[in-house]
């Protein structure tokens, strides 16, 4: 398979924008202080970094997705799954859905709430949004996607019921900072025709499951996927 070398990436087509909300999003590309700013509502230090280190967070962002993926193209073998559409539920920049492209040539729908007023990282009923899906998408289709979709929920709240694919994926989002509820009909619709879901889950939501994740888990069989977090499991459920 693809090292990350071989796939070739580029980030030339992200914007300053985009690439602030991807350092915001990969916490370890800029500094404590710049995002200490940014959740206050100052951009500037953000910006700055952005301005001196952009291929740096960029290259730095995009290697640890790498090895965050690892496992999951690992799963996705084992399984001998090689999936033509994917879905990624809170798709941030793109990144996870490139590697994907260069693996499997596949399809993407990107599923985003976008910039919300209020930007964090910890479990709340509600996801918090940053990213731009116009970017992601834009991203997506400078490294090879043979065809993205864009869907943002708030503005779109009916169009999740034509939504299909083949993989559903939601790493540290779905699960990991929200409940599943909003999207479980997606996923139940996937696995039943034959898909896979993953999801990054909090382990203290797998802990005290709502009705959701617990019919999620009661018709489905899992398989666990190494992860790096350690707040989190990451699960592939199938039929």
């Amino acid at each position: 398979m693809n090292t990350l070398r071989d796939m070739n990436i580029s980030g030339a087509s992200i914007s300053r924008e985009a690439m602030m909300l991807m350092g915001f999003q990969r916490t370890r590309q800029i500094s404590g202080t710049a995002r200490k700013a940014w959740e206050a509502g100052d951009r500037g230090p953000a910006l700055e970094e952005v301005e001196a280190r952009n291929e740096e967070i960029f290259r730095g962002a995009l290697a640890e997705v790498f090895t965050e993926y690892l496992p999951l193209r690992k799963a996705l073998e084992e399984t001998g799954r090689r999936p033509t559409h994917v879905i990624d539920i809170g798709c941030g920049q793109g990144l996870n859905d490139a590697l994907l492209i260069k693996d499997y040539d596949c399809a993407v729908t990107l599923i985003d709430i976008e910039e919300t007023p209020e930007q964090y990282h910890f479990w709340s009923d509600t996801g918090a949004g940053y990213a731009s899906l116009d970017a992601a998408a834009s991203f997506l289709r400078d490294n090879g996607a043979p065809a993205v979709e864009t869907l943002n929920p708030v503005k779109q709240p009916d169009a999740l019921e034509g939504v299909t694919g083949d993989l559903v994926t939601s790493l540290i989002s779905c699960g990991f900072h929200y409940p599943i509820g909003d999207y479980l009909d997606l996923m139940m619709r996937v696995i039943r025709d034959g898909g896979a879901v993953v999801l990054d889950l909090r382990r203290r939501y797998i802990q005290k499951p709502d009705a959701a994740l617990s019919s999620l888990i009661a018709a489905t069989r899992q398989t666990e996927i190494l992860s790096y977090e350690k707040k989190a499991r990451r699960i592939m459920f199938q039929a």
